[in-house]
This record gives structure tokens, C-alpha cells and sequence, in this order.
């Protein structure tokens, strides 16, 4: 499927959909340490070459209606997160998401990925899956931490994955819904899911793949504040395919039409 990828700090989640054979087409990214990490890890063949665009802001999205087949972004999580002033979706930082909301509206994608804060059960969750299901969107949603995906360290994140109905029969095991039907959730959380989440306990992944060190992810104090805001690339691809299978009950789900 070919990307564009919100939001792609020094591209951690870019390198999740790669390991899912995702294409990235384009991305946006703010920060110039991180875009500049992106452009060196294409001069260095990691990424196949795509454009980088600074500002989520002024980014038309209607160019790429009918190219892009997945968009995916962590927006800012600074106002949800415990780290934050607990401002929700509509702080400065993390209101941020009517920007992507918007993208995803102008481009109509087959499906939608977006990583946050598991404090955006509480601060903003309603909000997405309610905007996502205005644009004809299903959605799926549950929490992984890294611990739970093999890693030696426990960052809980919080994952959506939205859907249209053209989709379902492409992965996605969403129950059915008549017209008149009302958004609806079910409570669950994706690390329970014991086939995936068990097995990578005990196939740990290198400590330079979390550090992103050895391939090249980020670097010092730059580094730092890139790894932070950076994803794991094999949660994210973990994540992807757990929510993406549709195991039951295994995730929480929203529909309206």
C-alpha cells in the first residue's frame, strides 16, 4: 500500500509500515533534525525516495486522492499526555489531529493509522472516532505497550486503525451495521492478545532497533528529543496486524453510517 506519513518524527513509523511492505509516498514532518534524518536515511537507501513537506498545516492533501492508499500519524501528544497540561485535543499541540482529519477528508484513503497517548481514551478519543465516522469510517482501537511486542521496555501507546466499508473483507473482521445504527465501542486491550503478544516475549528484539541506533534512526540531543516523540517500528507494525485481523473481540470498534 502506498503512505503518507503525518506527523514522521525521524521516521520510526515509517519504518513500521516498510516492515508491513508499505510504500511511503510522501511526509510531513515540522521538525528539521527529524526531516533531515528522513532525507539521510533516503540518500542512504533505507527508505525508497518520497517528498517531505514541513508544515501538516498548509499541506493540500487533494493531490494525492486516488495515490494514497494509508495514512498514518502520531500527532502531537504533548496536551494528552501525563507529561502535558492535560488540555486534550484541543490544546495548541495535540489540536494538531483537525489538521490530519482534515488530510484524511480531502484524500479518502482505504484506511487510516494513528498512534497517541493511552490517555486519549480520555481526552480526545471520542473526538477522532467521531470525526472518522463522519468520512464513512469503521474503527478500531486498543492500547500496546513496547514490553508487550517483545521490547525491554514498557511505552504504552494507544492505536486506531479506521477502515472503510469497501474494506472489510481485506483484512478487517468488523461486525455488521445497519443505517440508523450509533457509533458503538467495546472495551478490550490488543496486548491481551495472547498469540502475538506472548510470542514476542520471547523473541526479543536488539536494543539498537528501540534505540534506533544501529539503523540509523536518531542521534545526542536531537536524538533524544527524536526518539521521544518516535515510535517503535515493530509495535507499530505489531499493532497494525493485531487491529487489522480482526481477532473477535480483541479490539474496541466504533461504526456509524
Amino acid at each position: 500500500m502506498n503512505e503518507l506519513a503525518l506527523f514522521a518524527g525521524a521516521g520510526g513509523g515509517i519504518l513500521g509500515g516498510k516492515l508491513l511492505g508499505w510504500r511511503t509516498v510522501c511526509a510531513v514532518e515540522r521538525n528539521a533534525y527529524a526531516a533531515q534524518v528522513l532525507a539521510q536515511r533516503q540518500n542512504d537507501g533505507i527508505f525508497e525516495p518520497f517528498p517531505i513537506w514541513s508544515d501538516v498545516q498548509s499541506f493540500d492533501g487533494k493531490p494525492w486522492k486516488g495515490i494514497v492508499d494509508v495514512i498514518s500519524g502520531g500527532f502531537p501528544c504533548q496536551d494528552i499526555s501525563v507529561a502535558g497540561k492535560g488540555e486534550g485535543i484541543d490544546g495548541e499541540q495535540s489540536g494538531m489531529w483537525k489538521h490530519m482529519a482534515r488530510i484524511i477528508d480531502e484524500i479518502r484513503p482505504r484506511f487510516v493509522f494513528v498512534e497517541n497517548s493511552p490517555l486519549l481514551v480520555s481526552r480526545g478519543l471520542v473526538r477522532i472516532l467521531g470525526d472518522l465516522a463522519s468520512m464513512g469510517f469503521h474503527a478500531r482501537w486498543g492500547s500496546i505497550g513496547a514490553f508487550d511486542a517483545g521490547y525491554y521496555h514498557n511505552r504504552k501507546r494507544l492505536w486506531i486503525v479506521a477502515y472503510t466499508d469497501s474494506n472489510r473483507s481485506q483484512g478487517i473482521n468488523a461486525k455488521s451495521s445497519d443505517k440508523t445504527r450509533k457509533p458503538y465501542t467495546q472495551r478490550s486491550d490488543i496486548a491481551r492478545v495472547v498469540g502475538e503478544v506472548q510470542q514476542g516475549r520471547e523473541n526479543r528484539i536488539p536494543e539498537s532497533w528501540i534505540l534506533r541506533a544501529s539503523n540509523g534512526m536518531a542521534n545526542r540531543m536531537d536524538r533524544t528529543i527524536a526518539i521521544g516523540n518516535g515510535q517503535v517500528p515493530g509495535v507499530a507494525a505489531r499493532a497494525w496486524n493485531i487491529l487489522n485481523c480482526g481477532r473477535g473481540n480483541s479490539a474496541n470498534s466504533a461504526a456509524r453510517r
